[in-house]
């Protein structure tokens, strides 16, 4: 569980700081296709499970972040 939380928070951080860094006026950071960004997601999903299961939080937690990030992206660019 530490794995997932810390994981979720770095994804939140890393997509604030690249959100700093891109223009408003640019939206280059989120040309991937919805394909990509799905099964972006679904590994990342995938990953955070095993890492749970398997007790391996550091592989929980990449899991976790990939999600939280593809989240982050869908909720501000993509809809």
């Amino acid at each position: 569980m530490q794995g997932l939380l810390i994981g979720a928070l770095g994804g939140l951080v890393y997509f604030q700081l690249e959100e700093a860094q891109v223009p408003s006026s640019a939206n280059c950071s989120y040309l991937a296709s919805p394909t990509t960004d799905l099964l972006a997601t679904l590994g990342g999903a995938w990953c955070a499970k095993r890492g749970t299961e398997l007790n391996a939080p550091i592989v929980a937690g990449f899991g976790a972040a990939v999600v939280t990030i593809h989240l982050m992206q869908y909720l501000h660019h993509k809809r």
